[in-house]
Parts: C-alpha cells; sequence; structure tokens
C-alpha cells in the first residue's frame, strides 16, 4: 500500500478507489470441521483430510478418501464453491493458517477437524486463493497461533485477522491474473515432467546398451566393459573444523551438509562456509569442479555436481572422476545404480553407512 492512500502501488489503470480494511469476522463466518473415531474412516462419503489441503493440487472429489458420515453431518460440515479451508493445526509454524479454496460445490462432503471452513459471498474466488497468502496474512496468522506439541489457531484468532479489500470487479481481475499465471506454471511443469520421463528413457536404453552412438565417422564405439570406481575415480571423504574456534568458520570456502543435497543437478553455494584456516586443521578437502557429491549416511544415495571448487562435512564420500577415465554427469547420471549398491555394501552400527574402500569397490 502507499504511504498517503489505502491503494496498492502497483494495480490496474481503470480503479481508482481505496481499498478498504475489513476483520474476516465482518465479511464471512467460521465452522470447525467434523471429528469421527477412527472406525468411522474408510467406507462411505467424501472426506477432506489436512493432505489434501497441504498439497499444491485442487480439491477434486475423485481424490478424497471416505469417512462413514450422517445426512445431519454432511448438511452441517458441507463444502460448498468459494469456500475457504484454514489449516487449525501444523507440527511447523509456516504451516498453520495455510488454506485452499473450494471451486467446485462437493456434493455429500465434509471436512476434517484440523481444518476451519470460512465462508462468505464477498470475495472473489481466485482471488482469495492468493489474498490469504500475502505476507501481511500470513504474519497475523502466526502472530495469533498458539504453540505446544503442534502450532495452533482457532476460530476467534482467525477472525481477528484483516485483511484490505477492493470493489469485487477488481478483487476479479486480480484473481483472474494470478489464475492464469498458475496456470502457465501448470503447463510448463507438466512439460518438464514429460521431458523428466523422455530422459528415464533415454537413461534406461543407452545403460542398457539398446541405444549406442556412433563417432563423427559413423563407427562404432568400443564395447563398453566393466571397471571398479577405484579404477576411475578418486573417493573422498569429508570433515567438520571445530566449531569451538570461530577463526575456522564463516570464510569463502564452500563446505556442504547431506541436508543441501538432492533437489539441484550443479551446487556452487552451501549454507555454511569455512576458511582456509578452517580447511587446514581439519580432515575436510578441497574437491575441484566437476565432483560428484555423494551422501554416505542415513539418507544415503543423494548425489549433485560441484560447479565451485567446495568441501563437505563426513557425511560423503565424494566422486572425483579420473581425467580421460570419467566423465562428471555420466556418473553422475548413474545415480540409481550407486545408491542401490551403496546401499547393499553399507553397515552402520546404528544406520546404514557406506565407506570410502565400499565405494571403491562398486562395479559400475
Amino acid at each position: 500500500m502507499t504511504d498517503h492512500q489505502n491503494t496498492p502501488e502497483l494495480r490496474f489503470s481503470e480503479f481508482k478507489d481505496e481499498w478498504k480494511l475489513y476483520s474476516l469476522k465482518e465479511i464471512g463466518n467460521f465452522k470447525n470441521g467434523i471429528n469421527k473415531d477412527k472406525d468411522s474412516f474408510g467406507c462411505g462419503f467424501p472426506f477432506v483430510n489436512l493432505n489434501d489441503v497441504f498439497n499444491g493440487k485442487k480439491i477434486q472429489l475423485k481424490d478424497l478418501s471416505l469417512i462413514d458420515s450422517t445426512i445431519k453431518e454432511r448438511k452441517e460440515y458441507n463444502l460448498l464453491k468459494g469456500d475457504t479451508l484454514f489449516i487449525r493445526s501444523s507440527v511447523k509454524p509456516s504451516g498453520v493458517g495455510l488454506t485452499k479454496v473450494i471451486e467446485n460445490d462437493l456434493k455429500d462432503t465434509v471436512y476434517s477437524g484440523f481444518l476451519i471452513r470460512f465462508r462468505n459471498t464477498n470475495l472473489a474466488i481466485n482471488f482469495k486463493k492468493v489474498a490469504f497468502h500475502t505476507t501481511s496474512v500470513r504474519k497475523q496468522i502466526i502472530s495469533f497461533s498458539s504453540t505446544s506439541a503442534n502450532t495452533n489457531i482457532n476460530q476467534d484468532s482467525l477472525k481477528k485477522v484483516k485483511i484490505r479489500l477492493p470493489f469485487i470487479e477488481e478483487q476479479e481481475k486480480i484473481g483472474n491474473l494470478f489464475s492464469k499465471l498458475d496456470r502457465q506454471i501448470e503447463l510448463e511443469e507438466e512439460k518438464l515432467e514429460l521431458l523428466e520421463q523422455q530422459k528415464k528413457g533415454y537413461m534406461q536404453k543407452i545403460f542398457s546398451q539398446e541405444l549406442r552412438f556412433k563417432d563423427e565417422n559413423g563407427n562404432e564405439y568400443p564395447e563398453w566393459s566393466i571397471k571398479k570406481l577405484k579404477d576411475i575415480a578418486e573417493i573422498i571423504g569429508g570433515g567438520t573444523p571445530s566449531t569451538k574456534d570461530d577463526t575456522y568458520w564463516d570464510g569463502n570456502i564452500n563446505w556442504f551438509s547431506p541436508v543441501e543435497i538432492g533437489d539441484k543437478d550443479f551446487v556452487n553455494e552451501s549454507q555454511k562456509m569455512i576458511t582456509e584456516k578452517g580447511l587446514r586443521k581439519s580432515s575436510a578437502k578441497l574437491l575441484p569442479i566437476g565432483t560428484v557429491l555423494f551422501t554416505s549416511r542415513a539418507g544415503i544415495g543423494k548425489t549433485a555436481i560441484l560447479s565451485k571448487e567446495s568441501t563437505t562435512n563426513q557425511g560423503f564420500q565424494s566422486i572425483v572422476p579420473k581425467e580421460n577415465l570419467l566423465d562428471s554427469y555420466f556418473i553422475y547420471s548413474m545415480t540409481s545404480l550407486l545408491k542401490r549398491c551403496a546401499e547393499r555394501v553399507g553397515a552402520g552400527s546404528t544406520f546404514t553407512e557406506v565407506s570410502r574402500k565400499q565405494m571403491e569397490e562398486i562395479k559400475i
């Protein structure tokens, strides 16, 4: 909002009116969901649970679980187009009060007691999808929540949440804009999924040698051979500088831990950094660009390729390809095979762990 009036800094040019401030109590009503014993689940009528709100999918009847509900319950806890479901209880504070908007009437459907239904008539559906996720609203919800074993929020607290609203015409235009953007994201994600499937298909054919490439002269490449990792790569573990010495930390050398690995093909920036002194005074090793990081403990077999010289803690047995013998992305593409082999040979008293020597003996 601008400093001088209650209008957004960016808006469609045809709208000039100020946005008005309302509490949710003023514009709608709340109702907690249904509570049933465990024997009621598994058959009966559709039931919206916590996970249906947490996941990023549209709520549809075909995806819902079932619960044994009465006619009275289905009337009292019904879900109509435009209803908003708030998460009442979450393990993490960031999850409390997250919402999902019901986009179509859900016949004979009830919702969980871990959810709170908000019903109103003066908010555009697509506008609601974004309005309850703004920084202002989220801060209020989290500040009004209480924490014990879980983080919880109740109806009385939600009623106090304040939100600025334009007239319905502007709501609809804003909501439609974000709806189109969401649809574009969905289409791009579908394309990405198709590419991932295509990649897996090619990998299957290539590594089974069903599909073979030829050189620039059209000749077949030599037959594949089986090698131990130690013959084509160096396996290097990691280490941790003493946390009691501040001079070892907050330097300019990357220091990766296993929790940072698994979401990206290439990594070049770690959450924690160490100094040159920290590197010298620990068993951490500076790994070259092209190293394939390989987690060696619980959560074994997560991989990423270094695009910058870095170090790791002791939860890795990283693969440094030998020049002209192994390509980084080739061995990275074999992550699934390496993971299966490492899990099979790994041993630990309290959890599975693969050692450097065991990694070296893996055949590919």
